[in-house]
């Protein structure tokens, strides 16, 4: 079972999250357009990763990562707490997995062996707080950017941002 569930769509709104049982200030509850699941509403805290801390607007394209084992009220439509939000614009993809380095084939593989990372010198690595990153990230938590990737098994790409999560 995967680490974290992806669900991307499309924005449609945004507002602040109120529940009876608290006037929870520091968190947002965005509305998703989905192709898969129709709407699905994500919760953001103050803890969700955003990059760049970019502000989400409607009608952005977003991938948003949660716990499969994290607790989910049992509504329509489904709520999900976001680890992780992720402006995906078109030709955009992500991946949120620990990654590990495989010697025999000189790459990087997540636990699953689904994708696989050919690291360029043009890989941008760093830190969730945007500072460079400098030591092995392999069996860290890495939140992977790329453009493309090839359509076999494992399907194999060139990441243009990796940023790595230590000590999650």
């Amino acid at each position: 079972m995967p680490q974290y569930i992806p669900i991307s769509g499309t924005i449609l709104q945004i507002e602040p999250q109120n529940t009876i049982s608290s006037q929870d200030c520091c968190s947002l509850n965005l509305t998703l357009q989905t192709d898969s699941q129709g709407p699905v509403q994500i919760i953001l805290t103050g803890s969700t990763y955003v990059p760049g801390c970019q502000p989400l607007t409607a009608n952005s394209q977003v991938t948003c990562f949660y716990s499969p084992l994290a607790p989910v009220p049992l509504i329509y439509p489904p709520q999900y707490r976001a680890l992780a939000v992720v402006p995906t614009p078109n030709g955009t993809q992500v991946a949120l997995d620990v990654f590990t380095w495989v010697p025999h084939n000189s790459q990087f593989a997540n636990p699953g062996d689904t994708l696989r990372l050919n690291l360029s010198s043009q890989t941008d690595f760093s830190l969730p707080n945007g500072q460079p990153f400098a030591g092995s990230p392999s069996g860290h938590l890495m939140l992977v950017t790329y453009h493309a990737s090839t359509r076999s098994i494992p399907a194999q790409a060139t990441p243009d941002k990796i940023v790595v999560f230590c000590g999650i």
